[in-house]
């Protein structure tokens, strides 16, 4: 009997289409956007390209209301420090909970919301 994947808070499987759309940039084009050469130029256009997709999937109306990270840990921390960021008139009213086994970096991230006002409990 095959198991059946439950972890999907952890990872997903990829939709194929979005394998297809990768593919080359996993064995063809794969240079770095950043680079000033037309290997990472290329790469750099296909990377705008999907951001303004995104855009507009969203119906965002400046590419800086989206904010792309590169797991989740780091999208938890970049909510929990903007939020506290956002409302500076209210410090030392937010309270926000942690979990002692949560990952170092969120513990770190409620960390540097208590030394910006919030408090942390958990």
């Amino acid at each position: 009997m095959e198991g059946i994947y439950f972890d999907n808070n952890a990872t997903t499987r990829v939709d194929e289409a979005v394998v297809e759309a990768m593919l080359p940039y996993f064995t063809e084009q794969f240079g770095n956007p950043s680079s000033m050469h037309s290997f990472g130029n290329k790469v750099g256009l296909a990377i705008k390209k999907a951001r303004m997709q995104v855009q507009e999937l969203l119906g965002a109306e400046h590419d800086s209301e989206i904010i792309f990270t590169s797991c989740g840990t780091e999208s938890d921390s970049t909510a929990i420090i903007s939020a506290l960021k956002a409302q500076p008139e209210r410090k030392g009213d937010h309270h926000h909970h942690r979990r002692a086994s949560g990952h170092s970096y969120l513990v770190y991230a409620s960390g540097k919301g208590r030394l910006q006002g919030a408090s942390a409990q958990g």
